[in-house]
Protein backbone atom coordinates (compact mmCIF):
# COMPACT_ATOMS: atom_id res chain seq x y z
CA UNK A 1 0.00 0.00 0.00
CA UNK A 2 1.59 2.99 -0.86
CA UNK A 3 0.32 7.18 -0.40
CA UNK A 4 -3.46 7.54 0.43
CA UNK A 5 -4.84 5.00 2.75
CA UNK A 6 -7.39 2.42 1.09
CA UNK A 7 -9.62 2.54 4.73
CA UNK A 8 -11.07 4.84 6.77
CA UNK A 9 -13.37 4.70 9.77
CA UNK A 10 -16.77 6.24 10.37
CA UNK A 11 -17.38 8.08 13.51
CA UNK A 12 -20.54 6.77 14.50
CA UNK A 13 -19.80 2.97 13.91
CA UNK A 14 -16.22 0.88 14.57
CA UNK A 15 -16.32 -0.46 10.37
CA UNK A 16 -14.89 0.68 7.87
CA UNK A 17 -15.71 1.64 5.20
CA UNK A 18 -13.76 2.35 1.64
CA UNK A 19 -12.97 5.38 0.16
CA UNK A 20 -12.08 9.20 2.49
CA UNK A 21 -14.84 9.97 4.88
CA UNK A 22 -14.45 13.59 5.02
CA UNK A 23 -14.98 13.28 9.06
CA UNK A 24 -12.85 11.09 9.77
CA UNK A 25 -8.66 10.75 10.00
CA UNK A 26 -7.00 7.91 7.69
CA UNK A 27 -6.12 4.84 9.14
CA UNK A 28 -3.57 2.29 8.70
CA UNK A 29 -4.01 -1.62 8.12
CA UNK A 30 -1.35 -3.28 10.94
CA UNK A 31 1.51 -4.52 8.52
CA UNK A 32 1.39 -0.74 7.34
CA UNK A 33 2.00 0.22 10.70
CA UNK A 34 4.43 -2.15 11.52
CA UNK A 35 6.37 -1.18 8.82
CA UNK A 36 6.41 2.83 9.20
CA UNK A 37 7.31 2.16 12.55
CA UNK A 38 10.23 -0.08 12.14
CA UNK A 39 8.66 -3.25 14.42
CA UNK A 40 7.13 -6.81 13.74
CA UNK A 41 3.35 -7.47 13.08
CA UNK A 42 3.58 -9.79 16.36
CA UNK A 43 5.23 -6.79 18.21
CA UNK A 44 2.28 -4.64 17.76
CA UNK A 45 -0.36 -7.26 18.41
CA UNK A 46 2.18 -7.30 21.98
CA UNK A 47 1.45 -3.83 22.28
CA UNK A 48 -2.37 -3.55 21.71
CA UNK A 49 -2.34 -7.24 23.90
CA UNK A 50 -0.82 -5.04 26.65
CA UNK A 51 -3.45 -2.21 26.50
CA UNK A 52 -0.29 0.09 25.04
CA UNK A 53 -2.41 0.79 21.53
CA UNK A 54 -6.37 0.15 20.51
CA UNK A 55 -6.87 -0.29 16.86
CA UNK A 56 -9.40 1.85 15.72
CA UNK A 57 -11.51 -0.76 13.90
CA UNK A 58 -10.92 -3.73 11.61
CA UNK A 59 -10.98 -4.44 7.93
CA UNK A 60 -14.10 -6.44 6.94
CA UNK A 61 -11.89 -8.86 6.93
CA UNK A 62 -10.75 -8.52 10.13
CA UNK A 63 -7.14 -6.71 9.55
CA UNK A 64 -6.68 -4.05 12.02
CA UNK A 65 -6.96 -0.20 11.77
CA UNK A 66 -4.49 2.00 13.08
CA UNK A 67 -4.43 6.15 13.46
CA UNK A 68 -1.98 8.34 13.51
CA UNK A 69 -2.24 8.60 17.26
CA UNK A 70 -1.58 4.44 16.89
CA UNK A 71 1.79 5.48 14.84
CA UNK A 72 3.09 8.23 17.84
CA UNK A 73 2.34 5.81 20.36
CA UNK A 74 4.66 2.85 19.16
CA UNK A 75 7.11 5.21 18.12
CA UNK A 76 7.34 6.39 22.05
CA UNK A 77 7.12 3.06 22.96
CA UNK A 78 9.92 1.96 20.28
CA UNK A 79 12.10 5.12 22.22
CA UNK A 80 10.88 3.83 25.71
CA UNK A 81 12.10 0.26 25.29
CA UNK A 82 16.00 0.74 24.91
CA UNK A 83 15.93 2.41 28.39
CA UNK A 84 14.21 -0.20 30.04
CA UNK A 85 10.83 0.96 30.89
CA UNK A 86 8.43 -1.34 31.70
CA UNK A 87 5.55 -2.42 30.18
CA UNK A 88 3.51 -0.67 33.24
CA UNK A 89 5.79 2.36 33.11
CA UNK A 90 4.78 2.57 29.39
CA UNK A 91 1.27 2.39 30.12
CA UNK A 92 1.86 5.38 33.07
CA UNK A 93 3.79 7.77 30.81
CA UNK A 94 0.68 7.14 27.89
CA UNK A 95 -1.90 7.59 29.90
CA UNK A 96 -0.24 11.06 31.23
CA UNK A 97 -0.04 12.17 27.83
CA UNK A 98 -3.12 11.20 26.74
CA UNK A 99 -4.66 13.67 29.57
CA UNK A 100 -2.91 15.88 28.61
CA UNK A 101 -4.94 16.01 25.48
CA UNK A 102 -8.24 16.12 27.00
CA UNK A 103 -9.96 18.83 26.40
CA UNK A 104 -11.46 21.08 29.44
CA UNK A 105 -8.63 20.27 31.94
CA UNK A 106 -8.13 22.58 34.65
CA UNK A 107 -5.28 24.76 34.90
CA UNK A 108 -4.18 22.55 38.31
CA UNK A 109 -4.73 19.65 36.88
CA UNK A 110 -2.27 20.51 33.98
CA UNK A 111 0.49 21.79 36.02
CA UNK A 112 0.14 18.23 37.47
CA UNK A 113 0.49 16.47 34.89
CA UNK A 114 3.04 18.76 33.49
CA UNK A 115 4.87 17.88 36.64
CA UNK A 116 4.32 14.01 36.05
CA UNK A 117 6.16 14.57 32.58
CA UNK A 118 8.90 16.47 33.99
CA UNK A 119 9.48 13.31 36.91
CA UNK A 120 9.29 11.07 33.63
CA UNK A 121 11.97 13.53 31.62
CA UNK A 122 14.51 12.86 34.92
CA UNK A 123 13.62 9.43 34.58
CA UNK A 124 14.55 9.08 31.25
CA UNK A 125 17.56 10.72 31.54
CA UNK A 126 18.90 8.43 34.27
CA UNK A 127 17.80 5.42 32.45
CA UNK A 128 19.96 7.26 29.63
CA UNK A 129 23.22 7.77 31.41
CA UNK A 130 22.74 4.36 33.31
CA UNK A 131 22.71 3.24 29.50
CA UNK A 132 25.73 5.02 28.22
CA UNK A 133 27.80 3.84 30.90
CA UNK A 134 26.87 0.29 30.07
CA UNK A 135 27.63 0.87 26.35
CA UNK A 136 31.04 2.48 27.75
CA UNK A 137 31.97 -0.73 29.62
CA UNK A 138 30.63 -2.75 26.24
CA UNK A 139 33.01 -1.16 23.92
CA UNK A 140 35.84 -1.50 26.02
CA UNK A 141 34.93 -5.38 26.52
CA UNK A 142 35.10 -5.35 22.56
CA UNK A 143 38.20 -3.24 22.54
CA UNK A 144 39.69 -5.93 24.59
CA UNK A 145 38.63 -8.95 22.36
CA UNK A 146 40.31 -6.53 19.01
CA UNK A 147 43.67 -6.55 20.99
CA UNK A 148 43.53 -9.98 22.00
CA UNK A 149 43.17 -10.89 18.20
CA UNK A 150 45.69 -9.00 17.25
CA UNK A 151 48.31 -9.29 20.25
CA UNK A 152 51.68 -11.01 19.16
CA UNK A 153 50.88 -15.26 19.69
CA UNK A 154 54.23 -15.28 21.17
CA UNK A 155 53.60 -12.80 24.30
CA UNK A 156 53.39 -14.77 27.19
CA UNK A 157 49.89 -13.82 28.19
CA UNK A 158 46.75 -12.73 27.32
CA UNK A 159 46.84 -9.14 29.10
CA UNK A 160 44.74 -9.11 32.17
CA UNK A 161 41.45 -6.66 32.32
CA UNK A 162 41.83 -3.99 34.61
CA UNK A 163 38.16 -3.18 35.89
CA UNK A 164 38.48 -0.04 38.42
CA UNK A 165 35.29 -0.66 39.52
CA UNK A 166 33.20 -3.91 38.79
CA UNK A 167 29.80 -2.73 40.59
CA UNK A 168 30.65 -3.12 44.17
CA UNK A 169 32.85 -0.65 45.39
CA UNK A 170 36.15 -3.46 45.10
CA UNK A 171 39.27 -3.40 42.58
CA UNK A 172 38.83 -5.44 40.28
CA UNK A 173 41.70 -7.94 38.20
CA UNK A 174 40.35 -10.74 36.06
CA UNK A 175 42.76 -12.96 33.44
CA UNK A 176 41.79 -13.22 30.27
CA UNK A 177 41.67 -17.21 29.05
Amino acid sequence: MGGQPLFTVRRDSSTATRGVAAEAPPVLQIGDVARQVGLSLRTVRFYEEAGLLTPVGRTQGGFRLYDEDALDRLLLIKRMKPLGFTLEEMRSLLAVRDELRLPGLTAERRHELRERLRTWAALAEQKLADLRARAGIAADFVAGLHDDATRDPSSPAIAPIRDDDPGDGQEAVTERT
